[in-house]
């Protein structure tokens, strides 16, 4: 038998110890991936809803949350025995209530649960008052007030297309509150067909936490 050993420098041995090489390297680069350690971090938050809510009075409706609609405080505008251009004036204020801690904004957004024949003669007008201690009375109305609904009348069964909202803040020592005061009338030249009836008008406040 004849016995060929194969030289120390040819390639075909060289190509084998390349191939070996490259074998022993990827085991050692396995054996490092599963050596390595981990570790973690967590964060964690709280969360809680703020509280927003308002009552409203009256001169005859004491501080109370007025709503739904059938549950309305109870304007004290004494108009029994009206007559054209003759103005009847009440007033309502509104603030947040003791548990609320955010701040706010109220503002007229509608008319509704009306009723009566004397309703198409009514117009009105309304300002919001320098403070709450301000008489809703004529004053109220000249000058440069605060106009919510005005200066021309309304239609008692309409509001302003954009409504003017008042701040009405979270409850700091004192509460903070607003009044609003309302002017209601039978309009100028009315047919005599309206004598002896009479209309019940519910207006709607709207307050929006901030």
């Amino acid at each position: 038998m004849v016995n060929r050993r194969t030289p120390a420098g040819s390639p075909r041995l060289r190509r084998t110890r390349a191939v070996l090489a490259g074998a022993l390297v990827l085991g050692l680069g396995t054996t490092s991936t599963l050596a390595a350690w981990t570790d973690g971090e967590y964060g964690t938050g709280s969360f809680g809803a703020s509280i927003f809510g308002t009552e409203s009075q009256t001169a005859s409706s004491g501080w109370a949350s007025h709503t739904p609609v059938g549950n309305a405080a109870t304007l004290a505008f004494n108009a029994t025995a009206m007559s054209p251009t003759v103005s009847f004036y009440a007033w309502i204020d509104i603030r947040t209530t003791s548990t609320t801690n955010v701040g706010g904004a109220v503002a007229l957004t509608s008319s509704s649960n009306n009723a009566g024949a004397l309703l198409p003669a009514l117009e009105y007008r309304t300002v919001r008052t320098a403070s709450t201690s301000t008489t809703c009375a004529a004053a109220a109305f000249t000058g440069t007030p605060t106009w919510i609904v005005g200066p021309s009348y309304l239609a008692v069964t309409s509001v302003p297309g954009s409504p003017v909202s008042s701040t009405i803040t979270a409850p700091s020592g004192a509460t903070p509150q607003v009044r609003f005061c309302f002017e209601v009338r039978i309009q100028s030249g009315a047919a005599n067909s309206y004598q002896g009836t009479s209309g019940v008008v519910t207006w709607a406040f709207t307050a929006t936490s901030t």
